[in-house]
């Protein structure tokens, strides 16, 4: 029988830190698993919310349409979604006006946070809206929330490895390589039943060890102290709900892959093709409901034929090479975006209808020369299930209309009872029904 080594402060704090960081790949399994089997009947289909952001920023002038309502010309940086023009929306306007941090657009796009606010501290980020979602929509899926992102030094992004934070404002880490999502979804786990059983134990023994220490330390602390340790309690809380995901997934077997496990080096078109694909069938398998990826950006400037860095396009005229950069890797984004699109629309739910419609994708980023998250870029794509409006460029009012209105109204749209997020002071008009 195996025992248990006794833990410093250090050693648990540490095995905490890892364990928020890379939640536990191995014993996370399937979510449903007659996911490819006709549903029940009377069983209507799932939510979903997508988050896709990366970093510089667009040129502004060239990414937002110049018409606002129905009807209007897609801008050149959006031209290559032109085929599903009626079922995306492009959102003027939204602010993080407490975002002032140069090129960490995404480190609070979804958060909506002053991360400078918290006293005695240089940066503080909150909760992210996907990990809201997540704990709504997650009941019953395997994963609650995938978390993706990108590793490539130099793609200009702030703190953080991925759009999400959790409970409290901690990092949530992402999966960079398509091979080790593909393994996470479909891959059978080479450590016996046993052995991930002991690791669930584990885990939970060193959490009920640090809960009770932390309990007993909260009555002898300051104020200030209490505040940094209930943050502590939140991020904990957290493991444990994923340390009782674990569990309950752990004897039921993965469902049967729906496409081939990548092979050989990719170009960054290439993986994130197969990051979209790869995501498309974790929504296919209902694997999951909530996904974000933070996508890399510096590579598609040499796949485009660019001898440019991405911070030189945050800096140049629009007589540049980096300027040009920047257009062709907006475009090259819309590409993308559409081929993801075309696969949830081919995937149909037991009743005919698409994945699509039942699905809200978020894509946005910066503007490349703003520095911040005024007038963020912001495309809406899908349907929700209905009950959201689509094919309109929808103009809100100039720096007083928070990014998190959007935030807010996504979170009630799939059936969060929640009257606020972040400094939202509404939802929005024209978008929600």
């Amino acid at each position: 029988m195996k025992t248990l080594h006794p833990l410093t402060r250090r050693v648990v704090l540490r095995g905490l830190g890892a364990t928020i960081c890379l939640p536990l790949l191995e014993t996370f399994l399937p979510s449903r698993l007659a996911a490819a089997e006709p549903a029940r009947g009377g069983v209507k289909p799932a939510k979903r919310l997508v988050f896709l952001s990366y970093s510089w920023g667009v040129s502004k002038d060239d990414w937002f349409p110049k018409q606002a309502g129905k009807g209007y010309a897609l801008s050149q940086c959006l031209e290559p979604l032109a085929r599903h023009q009626e079922d995306f929306s492009v959102l003027s306007n939204l602010s993080n006006k407490r975002a002032s941090q140069g090129h960490w657009a995404t480190t609070t796009w979804l958060t909506s946070a002053d991360v400078t606010a918290t006293p005695g501290k240089q940066f503080q980020n909150t909760v992210s809206v996907d990990q809201v979602a997540a704990r709504h929509l997650g009941v019953e899926t395997r994963f609650p929330s995938i978390e993706l992102c990108n590793s490539v030094p130099g793609d200009g992004y702030g703190p953080g490895s991925s759009l999400s934070w959790g409970a409290s404002g901690n990092a949530i880490a992402g999966e960079t390589s398509p091979v080790a999502f593909f393994d996470r979804l479909f891959g059978a786990s080479e450590v016996p039943l046993a052995e991930r059983k002991y690791r669930i134990d584990h885990d939970r023994s060193v959490l009920d060890a640090v809960m009770t220490d932390a309990k007993s330390m909260h009555r002898q602390i300051a104020k200030t102290d209490r505040e940094k340790i209930d943050g502590y309690f939140a991020s904990v809380r957290d493991i444990e709900v994923r340390l009782k995901k674990s569990e309950e997934w752990l004897e039921r077997p993965k469902p049967k892959a729906p496409l081939e496990r990548p092979e050989g080096k990719l170009t960054t078109t290439e993986e994130i093709t197969v990051m979209y694909d790869l995501m498309v069938a974790a929504i296919q398998t209902d694997m999951t409901r909530v996904i974000t990826y933070r996508q890399p950006v510096e590579g598609l400037f040499a796949d485009l034929g660019f001898k440019v860095v991405g911070h030189s396009t945050t800096h140049c005229t629009t007589q540049s090479e980096a300027y040009r950069a920047s257009i062709a890797r907006d475009r090259r984004q819309a590409e993308l975006l559409a081929h993801l699109i075309d696969r949830l629309k081919a995937l149909k739910e037991p009743d005919g209808s698409s994945v699509f419609h039942h699905t809200l994708i978020a894509y946005g980023s910066g503007v490349r020369t703003n520095h911040d998250l005024r007038d963020t870029p912001t495309l809406i794509a899908g349907h929700g299930g209905g009950g959201i409006t689509q094919g309109e460029h929808l103009v809100y009012q100039s720096k007083q209309t928070p990014l998190a209105n959007l935030w807010l109204g996504m979170l009630k749209h799939v059936g969060v009872d929640t009257p606020r997020f972040a400094d939202s002071d509404g939802t929005l008009p024209g978008l929600f029904s």
